[in-house]
This record gives C-alpha cells, structure tokens and sequence, in this order.
C-alpha cells in the first residue's frame, strides 16, 4: 500500500474500517482487523478483515481497495486477485471478498469467480450501505472527499444521501438560530460562538465542500488561525463561478462574537489568511454585532490589491440564509450578489 502522505493513510484506513463496518451488518462477525496495523511501510502480511457468518465456521477474508477511478486497471486488478488468494490460503479460509470503489468489468468479474473470489463494485457497496442510514451517510462523505474531480461520484452520492439522517433533517437551521439567539455576545461565549456558526457553514456550504478541517490552536507557536478551512468541490453554479473566477480551491472562516462592530483591523486579520498563490483567495467573516464602515472599505482595498474575497456578513444575514434554507428557497445567491457589488466598487 502506497503512503504518500498521513492524510493518504488516514483515508485509506477510514474506508477500510467503514468497508468492515458495512459488511459487519451484513451478518458476519470480524475475527481479525488486519487493517489496523498495515503501515505501507511493508509487504501486508494479513488481509484487511476476516469474518465468519454464524452459526457457519467458515472464514472469509476480504480486501478492500480503495480506487478514484471508475475502472481499476487490469494489472492492479490481477495483483489484487493473487494477493487475496495468498490470504486466503495463509488463513485457510473458504471464501474470498475484494471490494472496490470502482465500477468492475465483466471480464473483471468473470476473472475473479474463476479464481474464486467474489468481486464487489461500488454499485454493491452502496447498495449495502443503504440498509443503514448514518453508513450511508458515511460513506457518501468518503467519496465525496476521495472524488478526483467535480461530479465524479455525484450519482451514488444523491442515492446515499437520500438514506442519510442528515438529508432527513427538518428546520435545523432555526436549531441554530436558536442556539445562536441564546448566546450573549463578549468575549466568553467567543468558543461557543465559533462552534455554532462551524454548524451553521456546514449546514449552508456541506454541498459545496469536500472537506472541512477545523485548524489545530496552539498556544505556544503565537500562530493565529482561522476558525476553519474548508476544501471546495463545489455544486452549485455560484460557487464554481467563485471558485474558477478567484482560483480559489479552500474557503477560510472567521467567526467573532463581540459587543461592537467589527472594523477594518478584522477585515485585514482574516485576509492575512488568505493566500491566493495557494488557492486560498475566499474567506467569510461573520460578526454578531455587524460591520462599520471602515470594515467595507477594507474589504474592497483587499480584493482590489491583493485580489483576496472577503465576504462580511452580520448575523441577521446569517440568519436570513438559515430560514432560506429550512424553506428551501435560495440562499447562495447573497455571495453572487455580495462577490459582485465588491467587484464592481473594486475597479472604480
């Protein structure tokens, strides 16, 4: 197994542990995680899980690749087969399961009987992780991070997230207007803050992101992060417009709870963050208590020198967004509209 990188390994073992998971509720009892302790560092001694189906004895050991194409190339294919049959013997198991997150061939599943292995292609890991709403759910945000490029799973994607509790949710934004009416503003609800509108930027934004990844704070390294980064994989036409227009693959969030509005000297704090050589140019701030005047101007000197997008919105246009989408009307189009009246004031 190929580690090019601790991210790369952290999904790699997600999937094996949600594959484990998916055919764990299909009746069958995991004796052994292998996946655990394989590093890539060397030669996987072990398969990925071994169940049993009681009151059957008999084991079954199973591989799961995960693959961002939607074919997997013959020669993989072959050394996948060969290395699971070994498996299979080093373990005296009856029966052996590959599962792949690609769409396999027919040559490709004739081959895998012959050798007596049962060939699983994403069209039967969905199917299996429909039966259970939050696996569903999970693996939807696994393809959704592991996608290639846009619209790549969008297809099993719509069909998980029909399962999933989270497509099943009503008027969660007014839960979030409610907790967020309950905060009082100052600094000691700051963190409270910030956990509240990290709930409401998924709610909103979920669809339009691959990943969202809330910033280590450590106070000995005197760094100031952002509240979050998102990684973009948008959807919607408002947000591939932004994204193509700024270069910008990640979104920054700044949240702030204070008593007065918030001015220039924020403004410039969470444009610091942005970096658009790194395809980081979009970030939004959100106060409670809005913005003055020189924030505005701020914003529109930071984007006409430094071609960075700051989006300002008080918390009534929070607000506004959440009620739009527990209705189900549109919502993204305040950033269309916000994105180009800055643009427009940025070249006078």
């Amino acid at each position: 197994m190929l580690e090019r990188s601790p991210k790369h390994r952290e999904i790699q073992l997600n999937f094996r542990s949600l594959a484990e998971k998916i055919l764990g509720r299909e009746g069958g009892i995991v004796v052994e995680s292998g996946w655990k302790n394989k590093t890539g560092k060397m030669a996987p001694a072990t398969a990925d899980f071994v169940i049993k189906r009681p009151p059957d004895s008999e084991l079954t050991v199973v591989e799961a690749k995960l693959i961002r194409s939607r074919r997997m190339e013959e020669g993989l294919f072959r050394t996948a087969v060969e290395e699971l049959k070994r498996f299979r013997d080093t373990r005296n198991a009856k029966n052996a399961v590959l599962l792949i997150t690609a769409t396999p061939s027919e040559s490709q599943i004739a081959d895998a009987e012959r050798h007596g292995v049962q060939l699983l292609g994403l069209g039967s890991l969905v199917s299996l992780a429909l039966k259970t709403p939050t696996l569903a759910e999970a693996l939807a945000d696994m393809l959704r991070e592991i996608a290639p490029a846009p619209g790549h799973f969008d297809a099993e994607i719509v069909q998980l997230e029909t399962a999933s509790p989270r497509g099943k949710l009503k008027g969660e934004g007014a839960k979030i207007l409610d907790e967020l009416d309950k905060l009082k503003p100052g600094r000691e609800n700051q963190k409270k803050f910030e956990q509240v509108g990290e709930r409401a930027a998924r709610l909103l934004l979920g669809s339009e992101v691959q990943r969202f990844t809330v910033p280590v704070m450590t106070a000995d390294d005197g760094m100031n992060r952002p509240c979050l980064v998102a990684r973009m994989l948008p959807q919607h036409d408002v947000w591939a417009n932004l994204v193509a227009d700024f270069s910008s693959r990640f979104l920054t969030f700044h949240f702030i709870n204070g008593l007065e509005m918030a001015g220039q000297p924020d403004i410039l704090a969470a444009g610091r963050h942005l970096h658009p050589k790194a395809k980081r140019s979009i970030g939004i701030l959100i106060s409670r208590s809005g913005f003055d005047q020189g924030a505005r101007r701020a914003a529109i000197e930071l984007l006409r020198q430094e071609g960075k997008l700051v989006f300002a919105f008080g918390l009534s246009d929070l607000k506004e967004m959440l009620i739009a989408r527990d209705a189900g009307d549109e919502y993204n189009d305040i950033f269309h509209e916000r994105a180009c009246d800055m643009m427009a004031d940025a070249v006078v």
